[in-house]
């Protein structure tokens, strides 16, 4: 025997074979943030950012970031905005 056959992978009928065809849940690719949220065009195409609606903050909109930031802020400014209503 080489070393070569001994690194070989043998494949073995183990019955779970059937769950990898199953698709995964996709993420949802739209927050409700984006309801309460402008984008803003720049000169940098790379550089994304959003301006809230309400109190006119702007922020981060890079696709890999995610909308936590986001709802944090809107959390905080309409709690603010709520209460300078009443």
């Amino acid at each position: 025997m080489t070393m070569a056959s001994l690194n070989t992978p043998i494949h073995v009928d183990d019955g779970f074979n059937e769950y990898e065809s199953v698709p995964k849940r996709k993420k949802s690719t739209t927050s409700e943030v984006w309801d309460e949220m402008t984008n803003l065009e720049c000169e940098n195409k790379d550089e994304l950012k959003a301006q809230c609606n309400h109190c006119k903050s702007i922020f981060s909109a890079k696709s890999s970031n995610e909308t936590s930031h986001l709802r944090h802020h809107l959390n905080s400014c309409l709690k603010k905005i709520n209460k300078d209503i009443t």
